[in-house]
């Protein structure tokens, strides 16, 4: 057993110390030599070479926090020293043909396995999302837990560019939104391995978190920045509608994502009253004749608390509290069955739906599911929405309320 284990230290040592020129471990680079790209955009040449466009960005480190600052060299890529990230863009016939590219104009040695987000414009997505995705799953050197989103009305490296204008890192605002978006349930936040999983699960279908470009006001003047727009909704893994976060919540209920989220109704005075959800229970019940699904049921129960109140009556009693109750309820079916109907309507199968059905009636799925995105335009959905005010907060009663004497 020495003699075996003496051996096979031998060889390594040969191996380790030999002038050969072989790698046998991966390359040792500086890290002042990388470009530690943490933020991909791709989009769709709308020309006649129907080419595909890669943007990175990576933070720019100052040469007092040891750099990565540096100008593009001359070629396809560029660099925005007025900005915070390093932005670099290419072209190629395919996205790995683009990253090649990319690597060529760059002083640097592209480094891709820091990458957080994945911008994907909207023309790019109409034509097929998995097309433009295809190589940051294949490829080892990029992450599938990495965020995605459909940039809507813009293309990528507009986006990019634009944020780059401003106070902030573009990561930086990407991950701020990400933790935002749960104050309001208008949308969530998909990694690239759950968007291949819900594609493979749902017959080609999937909803993605989107964004837009929208004029915020700084001072006295309008600068461009990004802001969760809703979803992008994919039929056939294309691009085929947007929900808007009008009605988005809708999407979160339905699927039983809601984390929080503020409800304004009416208090028996016509005032407003905020509510903020805190909980939330979504069941999908489904109803079968046989085999034959005929029927589903939606069911949500929310909690609430409220938040804030503008009238002086007080609101702590039984009919009050039922009367936003209603109010609640009825806002959040509205959300709920316009989503439904429009969803319907894309013929998508992007609501999860499926999954609640195979899991409650395994066997009778199983006889349906291949028939499934036939079932569903003809299936009846009735939706109920259980609404309950738990408390309020530290105030019992509204400054300025005078009880009976």
């Amino acid at each position: 057993m020495k003699k075996i284990l003496f051996s096979i230290v031998l060889l390594l040592l040969v191996i380790c110390s030999t002038g050969c020129n072989i790698d046998f471990l991966p390359p040792r680079r500086e890290i002042d030599d990388l470009h530690l790209v943490q933020v991909i955009g791709i989009d769709k040449l709308l020309d006649t070479s129907n080419n595909m466009m890669l943007t990175v960005a990576s933070q720019k480190i100052t040469d007092e926090g040891g750099g990565q600052e540096t100008q593009g060299k001359s070629g396809e890529g560029t660099s925005n020293p007025g900005g915070k990230a390093l932005i670099e863009t290419s072209v190629g016939k395919t996205i790995f043909d683009a990253a090649r590219n990319i690597q060529t104009h760059s002083d640097k040695t592209i480094f891709w396995a820091h990458t957080e987000y994945y911008l994907v414009s909207e023309e790019a997505a109409k034509e097929n999302i998995v097309k433009y995705i295809d190589f940051f799953t294949r490829d080892h050197e990029l992450r599938i837990d990495a965020k995605i989103y459909i940039v809507k009305g813009s293309t990528a490296k507009e986006v990019i560019e634009a944020v780059n204008k401003t106070e902030f890192f573009v990561i930086d605002k990407l991950k701020s939104l990400g933790r935002n978006i749960k104050l309001l349930s208008i949308s969530e936040e998909m990694k690239v391995s759950e968007l291949m999983r819900f594609i493979d699960l749902h017959h080609s279908s999937a909803r993605v978190p989107c964004m837009e470009l929208v004029n915020r006001e700084r001072g006295n003047k309008k600068i461009l920045d990004m802001d969760i727009y809703g979803y992008a909704i994919f039929k056939d893994l294309k691009l085929v509608g947007f929900i808007g976060k009008d009605i988005s919540r809708g999407i979160n209920l339905l699927t039983d994502k809601v984390d929080s989220s503020i409800v304004v109704v009416k208090d028996l005075s016509g005032q407003e009253v905020s509510i903020e959800i805190t909980r939330n229970n979504t069941e999908v019940i489904p109803h079968f004749i046989g085999d034959n699904l005929t029927e589903v049921t939606i069911k949500a129960k929310v909690t609430s608390n409220l938040g804030e109140v503008h009238s002086h009556m007080k609101v702590l009693n039984e009919n009050s509290i039922h009367y936003m109750e209603a109010q609640q309820s009825d806002i959040l079916k509205r959300e709920m069955e316009d989503v439904l109907k429009r969803v319907l309507e894309m013929k998508s199968d992007c609501l999860e739906i499926c999954d609640k059905i195979r899991m409650k009636s395994p066997l009778k799925w199983h006889k349906i599911e291949k028939h499934w995105l036939q079932i569903i335009p003809t299936l009846r959905f009735n939706i109920e929405v259980e609404s309950k005010i738990e408390r309020t907060y530290d105030l019992r009663e509204p400054s300025g309320y005078r009880g009976k004497e």
